[in-house]
């Protein structure tokens, strides 16, 4: 389940419900990723999004109720990359600055988690 491009990366989990979180964490740290996080919660995801040193994000676009934008913003101004991963979201219904992003579908895979995360990297191998 590994894969060359994830070692080492710091990686940033958000999503809001805990069991999934936690499997993100497992399949990514598997696959050689450190993690950090995951945030469960909006306020959680800004303040790890400004302070640490991240190499991408995993980014549940809905928590709690509230949308990850500013999460995602904060990324971007970094110049993190990141993918979002959803169960009720498509390219199409994403706001015009997102769109064309990565978007992993839930319920995924191992393997979907690990190639797509991956792939923020490919570009920077």
């Amino acid at each position: 389940m590994s894969h060359e491009l994830l070692h080492g990366r710091r990686i940033l989990i958000v999503e809001d419900v805990a069991i999934l979180a936690f499997g993100f964490e497992d399949i990514l740290k598997r696959a050689g990723a450190e993690v950090v996080g995951p945030a469960l919660k909006l306020e959680a995801a800004e303040r790890l999004a400004e302070e640490e040193a991240l190499s991408g994000a995993l980014l549940d676009i809905r928590l709690n109720g509230d949308e990850v934008w500013p999460v995602a913003q904060v990324l971007d101004r970094k110049g993190v990359p990141f993918v979002f991963c959803t169960g009720h979201f498509d390219s199409e219904s994403l706001p015009a600055e997102w769109r064309g992003r990565p978007i992993l579908v839930k319920p995924a895979r191992a393997q979907a988690i690990i190639d797509t995360v991956a792939s923020l990297f490919e570009s920077h191998a």
